[in-house]
């Protein structure tokens, strides 16, 4: 990576390197400085955890703590791409991408829940899935690793072929293409162009599933796309197809025809979305050469990430759901299908936040969600934020009654309204993660 160990020997062991994340900063690390973050609470850090080295830029090398080896670069981020680029070529995995609009993080842990009963992976974490994390992920493999599973978002167009050129995937997914962050990239064909860039990053002879069911997946071009191209999906023709699809009180099950013998599947959430998640988790397997009964295992024991569709039992028989890890319309809209579909004659009760990131878009965007909403028998339709109260307008507008549509602004007020919903009540949550509905969740865990 170049440099100048100008302090300390080279004789150490690290197991990690770090880019200006001081708050994550351990000690058998090597930590590289980010002139984008404060110098001082980066040293404040390197003085507490001090790290087995530090590369840093000349002038700040004689401020570090004793017993940190010293690097100084005149290039910092180049040093880490390059240590980055040094250790995948060292250890060489199979690489499997998984991108979309919605359902990303899903997918990729369940994936990871079948492939790690049999390959050691490392896969992104949270919702670290932009370039600018991808060295973090390939310092992370060692001697004894089979395969890096990645999940690839963008906020902008590039970001996903800038991956793809470093990690060549051998197999990815589409999850969908809808409209996230349409506001960011401006438009919706623009979304399918940033989409397309993994079709087209992918390595030669590799294996594409798409889902056969989304009109905006449709758009994608597969004619430069030299390997195998594989759809998934419910209601149209596909490689893939889910049948059976049912509610449980534990999540669904679904059928699906493999190598000509229907098999049954169980995933422990609800939601048809999630169901398509599933098919795409179960062909990437299947590519991998996973046997039915290790995907059934797999599936059925996932553990999906926080704040995506969490089930929270509260007080006097209410039901949270916790979906508020971030929104867009088709989302929203797939939230609240998968709200009356399960309610069980039980009241249910939809809070709506704020969809951000959707620029010209917003308005149309929160109208089409007011539309569907309005089509369910909600007990309450309940929208916080001044641009969520379009979705109750919009409601109102098509038939739903005026009387159980409430809009709040302000987070103790929602609360205390919330606090008064029927027992046994169903309460969804789901808005863009700015709006942190999880406090108000909190807030609600032990309603009596």
């Amino acid at each position: 990576m170049g440099g100048s160990l100008i302090r300390g020997t080279a004789d150490r062991l690290v197991r990690s390197a770090n880019l200006g994340k001081s708050k994550y900063l351990r000690s058998n690390q090597i930590y590289f400085y980010s002139k984008s973050k404060s110098w001082n609470r980066q040293l404040e850090a390197l003085r507490r955890i001090r790290p087995i080295a530090a590369v840093v830029p000349e002038h700040l090398s004689s401020s570090l703590p004793s017993g940190v080896a010293v690097i100084t670069h005149r290039n910092i981020p180049s040093a880490y791409w390059k240590l980055a680029l040094w250790n995948m070529k060292k250890v060489p995995v199979r690489v499997v991408a998984v991108t979309g609009s919605a359902g990303k993080s899903t997918t990729t842990e369940m994936i990871h829940s079948i492939l790690r009963q049999r390959l050691r992976t490392v896969k992104t974490q949270g919702n670290l899935n932009t370039f600018t994390f991808l060295p973090s992920y390939l310092l992370r493999l060692k001697p004894g690793d089979h395969l890096l599973l990645l999940e690839m978002g963008m906020k902008s167009l590039n970001n996903i072929a800038r991956q793809c050129r470093v990690v060549r995937p051998q197999v990815g997914a589409v999850t969908n293409v809808g409209e996230a962050h349409v506001g960011s990239l401006g438009s919706l064909d623009a979304i399918v162009r940033a989409k397309q860039e993994l079709v087209e990053g992918m390595r030669p002879g590799g294996t594409l599933f798409l889902n056969a069911d989304c009109p905006g997946s449709k758009k994608l071009s597969t004619k430069r796309f030299r390997g195998t191209r594989k759809t998934f999906g419910i209601t149209n023709p596909a490689n893939l197809r889910a049948e059976n699809v049912k509610y449980t009180n534990t999540g669904m099950t679904f059928d699906v025809l493999l190598d000509g013998r229907k098999h049954s599947f169980s995933i422990p959430t609800w939601g048809h979305h999630n169901v398509y998640n599933a098919l795409a988790a179960i062909g990437i397997a299947r590519s991998l050469d996973f046997s039915v009964s290790q995907i059934q295992r797999g599936l059925a024991r996932v553990r999906l990430p926080k704040m995506r569709f969490q089930v929270i039992r509260g007080k006097s028989g209410r039901r949270l759901i916790n979906d508020a890890w971030n929104a867009n319309p088709s989302a929203m809209k797939a939230g609240l299908t998968v709200l009356h579909n399960m309610s069980d004659n039980r009241p249910t009760v939809a809070v709506l936040g704020n969809m951000l990131e959707l620029g010209r878009y917003s308005r149309w965007a929160h109208q089409k969600v007011g539309q569907h909403a309005a089509k369910l028998r909600l007990k309450q339709l309940v929208t916080y934020g001044q641009l969520a109260k379009e979705i109750g307008r919009t409601a109102v507008a098509n038939g739903m009654d005026s009387n159980k549509v409430f809009h709040f602004t302000n987070r103790s007020a929602l609360i205390r309204h919330l606090k008064q919903t029927p027992e046994q009540s169903i309460i969804y949550f789901k808005a863009s993660r700015k709006l942190h509905l999880e406090k108000v969740i909190d807030q609600l865990k032990h309603l009596r």
